[in-house]
């Protein structure tokens, strides 16, 4: 791990803010710990009963923290086909899942696309609490200069560009689309449809 990325680690372990270009949108990172998130609440004037998501280091550290008794099949396939990647699924939460960002018994996990990210998730416990870059009800950050405006609020923000768009919101077992973004209804589907003819 190079010097910057241990930087952020560090940062990170002791409650700080990180601002990150993600493969998807610019991203606000914060260990999954109350205090941690007390910070991104307050720093986006989001309701407080508003989940936040995870991003995690792989996809047997996402397992871990979710049950997918009764739906596992789909689970799976998902997970196998958009991760790494654009898709976030949202799912009743096991019990090692950090007890901050279960809401309603259920948890959101992403496993992103950018490989220094998960390097920082890896070395940070296998998860981060994580949310667009912005103020509630506003666009994301859209570039380093904007995510710059957040500097006197954030720990750190790393320069580079995000890729963008945010990644798509699915809940299982209802099978419902929270919100669409990188991944399309229609590639779920035809990956869910997949998982039931296999089964």
């Amino acid at each position: 791990m190079n010097p910057e990325l241990r930087k952020i680690v560090e940062i990170l372990e002791r409650g700080g803010l990180v601002a990150w270009p993600t493969d998807t949108t610019w991203g606000l990172l914060a260990a999954a710990r109350p205090e941690a998130l007390a910070r991104v609440y307050e720093l986006k004037g989001r309701p407080r009963g508003k989940p936040l998501q995870l991003l995690v280091a792989d996809v047997a550290t996402a397992r871990r923290l979710t049950d997918t008794g009764g739906f596992e099949p789909a689970w799976e396939r998902l997970a196998a086909r958009f991760w790494p990647g654009g898709l976030t699924l949202v799912a009743p939460a096991a019990a090692a899942a950090p007890p901050a960002v279960v809401h309603a018994g259920k948890v959101g996990l992403r496993v992103p696309a950018d490989e220094e990210l998960r390097q920082v998730i890896a070395a940070s416990g296998g998860w981060l609490a994580a949310t667009s870059l912005n103020r509630s009800g506003r666009p994301p950050a859209a570039s380093y200069e904007e995510a710059l405006q957040f500097a006197a609020e954030i720990d750190y923000v790393r320069p580079g560009r995000s890729a963008g768009p945010a990644s798509s919101v699915y809940e299982l077992p209802e099978g419902r689309l929270l919100r669409a973004g990188a991944v399309s209804q229609t590639e779920i589907e035809a990956a869910l449809e997949e998982a039931w003819s296999r089964n």
